[in-house]
């Protein structure tokens, strides 16, 4: 692919952009760290002021929580919603993407049971909204900025609120171009994500996943597998009607959102007293699944599966906004380990397997990403058994979509 000066300084800025988006989502999920850390290292179980320590800290995050609301909106941004405004809009309105993710930042650091992915992810798509913004600007006033001072032509293309171009699909380029254009957008992508993940291996950040242990699975044993994906099915459904209960019966207050988001406060506390493991997204606590997955029973394990899903619910509906990806897996593999204890006699990990990934799917509703990223915490061996859960799944998906419409 022949590029000219033009195409190839264009690449370069755009590289130059996603360098800063990956810098900014580096940033963001360091201050959560740090912020978690000095916030909660001080809640040792020796305290003898602990309780009130949490109540304080909780009550605190509900009112900053609540007053930013109040005064921004409906944030921080999700996925869904930004998604949803880009393919309607074909743009988004990016002006707000730094309090979402002050907003978010509060949320995660003041330890409501949700993960980090749904405000950064969403503030990662807004932020490639600006930056596609800032090159058509650039592709399109090239001849224009060609003919000013370094210093001003610096001072147009890196200003974060001016020289922008939104989309118009009235604005015609060629085949070619389009192609171009294609392959630039993944090399951005790919860009941001190398320089997020160089930023947090040069600084020894832990790593998003944990591994479960090994597995010695046999053939004989997979009599077992179509029963589990049955359970984590039910298991599924059953999650799904209790959240739309909760959303019924969480559905006021709107108007008063430091009020509502006291009462998520009060779940935070009573889990900071009680179970603290459970707090935050649990993605930290899924190195400790194996151990106490050995160790407690099916019916302990089963209500910390319950009660970490419950947890996520209730913050979720009180404005305590984030990700429920990993919260949700957390749950499905603590579930595993609590199946497991039902068959002894059959390897454990196949059943943690089988069983968290079809809850996972069954309440995500994405069979093959969600297999797939299933298979990050489980040995290689273990991950032709997680492709067929998740495609047994998905056929289920697609037979009750058709019986949906033809109903």
């Amino acid at each position: 692919m022949k590029l000219n000066v033009k195409e190839l300084s264009l690449l370069i800025y755009g590289i130059v952009l996603s360098s800063i988006i990956g810098l900014i989502s580096f940033i963001f999920l360091r201050l959560e760290g740090i912020g978690s850390e000095l916030l909660w290292d001080l809640v040792a179980p020796d305290n003898h002021f602990r309780v009130f320590y949490i109540l304080g800290i909780t009550f605190v995050g509900g009112c900053l929580l609540g007053i930013s609301r109040k005064k921004w909106g409906n944030l921080p941004h999700t996925v869904h919603d930004s998604m949803t405004e880009l393919k309607q809009n074909k743009t988004l309105d990016y002006s707000t993407v730094f309090q979402s993710l002050g907003i978010a930042l509060i949320v995660l650091v003041f330890g409501a049971g949700v993960g980090p992915e749904a405000g950064l992810l969403s503030a990662v798509i807004y932020f490639s909204v600006w930056q596609a913004d800032k090159l058509r600007y650039y592709y399109f006033h090239y001849d224009e900025l060609k003919g000013l001072s370094v210093r001003n032509r610096a001072a147009r293309l890196l200003s974060p609120h001016k020289h922008l171009l939104t989309y118009d699909e009235k604005r015609v380029i060629s085949e070619r171009q389009k192609l171009k254009k294609k392959i630039f957008y993944l090399l951005f992508i790919v860009n941001g994500l190398v320089s997020f993940f160089l930023l947090m291996k040069m600084t020894g950040q832990p790593s998003f996943i944990s591994k479960m242990g090994e597995s010695h699975w046999t053939w004989s044993e997979l009599w077992i597998g179509l029963p589990l994906v049955v359970f984590g099915l039910l298991f599924g459904k059953g999650y799904s009607l209790f959240t739309e209960f909760l959303k019924k019966h969480l559905d006021f207050w709107h108007e008063f959102p430091v009020r509502k988001a006291l009462i998520g406060s009060i779940s935070i506390f009573l889990i900071g007293v009680f179970v603290p493991n459970l707090l935050f997204s649990g993605q930290l606590s899924l190195s400790l699944a194996p151990f106490v997955g050995s160790q407690a029973s099916f019916l302990v394990l089963t209500l910390i599966a319950l009660l970490k899903l419950l947890f996520l619910q209730i913050c979720l509906n009180t404005g305590w906004i984030g990700g429920d990806i990993f919260p949700i897996v957390f749950s499905a593999i603590i579930q595993g380990f609590a199946v497991s204890q039902l068959f002894p006699q059959t390897d454990r990990l196949l059943i943690v397997a089988i069983v968290s990934t079809s809850i996972a799917i069954a309440i995500i509703k994405s069979p093959l990403p969600v297999g797939i990223f299933m298979m990050l915490f489980f040995p290689l061996n273990l991950s032709p058994i997680i492709l067929v859960t998740a495609a047994i799944l998905l056929g289920v998906k697609k037979v009750s979509s058709g019986l949906m419409e033809k109903n």
